[in-house]
């Protein structure tokens, strides 16, 4: 979901399966939920992820991650993980990721992922999709 065009948000529930033995989402998780925030920002996009890599040989590889925990999600809670594109280079994007309760808007993390986009084939930077070119800063 979208509030706006500058704003994207995708919404997910915690599930039990998320949570450990302190009852609050594990810290690795965080990281799927980027990811899968940020393949539904691609479809929001109309970027067709699957198609261009099977048609070019081009991806996005993760070549930095970080997380900064704010305060525990616990099993059922609805989360918002907000994206926004960051710097952007010819061959990279910085993802500047929140994550908030819905029910109070609380802050449970920061995060941001960079990004690179290569040959799969060579490991050589190829230039970023037009899609991607004009979403955050430059540089």
């Amino acid at each position: 979901m979208s509030t706006n065009d500058s704003e994207f948000y995708y919404t997910l529930r915690v599930r039990y399966s998320e949570i450990d033995a302190q009852a609050v989402v594990f810290n690795a998780h965080y990281l799927t939920y980027f990811d899968t925030a940020l393949n539904e920002y691609m479809r929001f996009l109309k970027y067709d992820y699957k198609g261009e890599l099977e048609k070019s040989g081009l991806d996005f590889v993760v070549t930095r991650s970080l997380i900064e925990y704010k305060s525990p999600a616990r099993f059922d809670e609805e989360l918002k993980i907000y994206v926004k594109a960051g710097e952007i280079k010819p061959a990279s994007i910085l993802w500047n990721i929140q994550v908030r309760k819905v029910s109070d808007d609380t802050l449970v993390c920061n995060g941001e992922l960079t990004w690179a986009f290569l040959s799969l084939e060579s490991r050589k930077p190829a230039k970023l999709p037009e899609v991607f070119k004009n979403l955050g800063s430059k540089v």
